[in-house]
């Protein structure tokens, strides 16, 4: 159920509730389209349901020119000693993107640290921000609190360019004047706080940046197999992508259940039920899934346990995992189409970063300051 502030944010001018409002506002216009992905680790089903699946339709809209970022400045913010396991992830992310059907040539796939565009941006805007308006951004207040609660000495401390990211994802958005980002509710802060700077901007110095809009999406949020408050690769708790058959029969096999379903008369509600709540997003025959639920609560000749719904999940997942997997082999064997994804996406973005920081430079009157010496030696003769 939405809370208050869930319904009041919606009906705010700058957020859109996913592709069918969107097409409502935008009509036949091209709008540019940012998402980005931080490579931390091979993907799991969460990224799947939560952005690959809403980017599939981004791709497949005509309206909507689309670049998928690979974030990988953010991920050194907090991961500074993991370089190694870095530059494996972005190509390792990437071949998921490709496995489960995103397609290089109808999208831009960019590295962030192959644009130093984004970089440089990000310097300028800071001198926008005041310290106590980037340090009040609540998602960025959690993100502090969940490595403060950490206890390995590397991950516990806060730079001061983790501070700084919201701002630095107002440069990931103003570089090529994107005008929708997908994001969750509880990431609309980052767009209020980028529509704010590039307010700022147009108003100084008299340019016309578009002010981004939240694209919200309507697919609900994968809960973490053991019902932790993290989905993490580290905990165990997730199921990746590109898993075999046995791997995913493993994870499913734990996931929490009702402790309290202690024998087939035994009467409970299924509101914490893991198994449920995946059969509910990934499982398409609804009305055998209703059936299911109701013989699982009440008692009767028919009635169920966790065994059986936990091997129809297997079933499930595994057809759509199968064809992934296979894909994800292809990609592996085909490096060279990865690289060339990641390279020819950045390298149209950087064009048009070129083009924009030359123009940004110029009104803010960073010049080639040879240049202007000549023609005021000139003036002046």
């Amino acid at each position: 159920m939405e809370s208050l502030w869930e319904k009041e944010i919606k009906k705010t001018p700058h957020v859109i509730n996913w592709l069918r409002e969107f097409n409502q506002q935008i009509w036949d216009k091209l709008v540019n389209c940012l998402t980005w992905m931080r490579p931390s680790g091979k993907l799991h089903l969460g990224h799947y349901v939560w952005a690959l699946q809403n980017w599939l339709e981004l791709q497949n809209n005509k309206n909507i020119k689309n670049y998928f970022l690979i974030a990988d400045y953010q991920v050194l913010g907090d991961h500074l000693w993991e370089t190694e396991k870095l530059r494996k992830s972005v190509i390792d992310m990437v071949i998921d993107w490709m496995a489960v059907g995103l397609d290089p040539n109808k999208s831009n796939f960019v590295v962030q640290s192959y644009v130093p565009e984004f970089a440089e941006l990000f310097n300028y805007l800071t001198m926008f921000v005041p310290y106590n308006v980037a340090t009040n951004n609540p998602t960025l207040k959690d993100e502090i609190k969940k490595i403060e609660k950490r206890w390995e000495w590397q991950n516990s401390w806060i730079s001061l360019w983790f501070i700084n990211y919201p701002v630095s994802q107002v440069a990931d958005i103003l570089l090529p004047k994107w005008e929708i980002v997908p994001v969750w509710e509880d990431q609309i802060p980052h767009i209020e706080l980028a529509r704010k700077i590039i307010k700022k901007v147009n108003a100084m110095y008299g340019t016309n940046y578009p002010l981004p809009k939240a694209l919200i999406s309507e697919v609900p949020r994968l809960v973490w197999i053991d019902w932790n408050d993290k989905m993490s690769k580290s905990l165990w708790n997730t199921i990746s992508i590109s898993a075999s058959f046995e791997e995913i029969k493993t994870q499913v096999n734990k996931m929490y259940t009702d402790p309290n379903k202690t024998s087939v008369q035994s009467k409970w509600n299924i509101k914490n039920h893991v198994v449920f709540k995946y059969l509910d997003i990934f499982y398409k025959d609804k009305k055998y899934l209703e059936d299911l639920k109701k013989r699982y609560i009440e008692w009767w000749e028919n009635s169920i346990w966790d065994w059986y719904l936990k091997k129809l999940l297997v079933e499930v997942l595994n057809e759509i995992i199968s064809p992934i997997r296979e894909r994800r082999k292809y990609y592996e064997e085909h490096i060279d189409e990865v690289v060339e994804a990641i390279e020819k996406g950045s390298a149209n973005l950087r064009s048009e970063a070129i083009v924009m920081l030359k123009d940004l430079r110029e009104v803010m009157g960073l010049l080639d300051y040879g240049k202007e010496f000549k023609k005021y030696v000139r003036f002046n003769k």
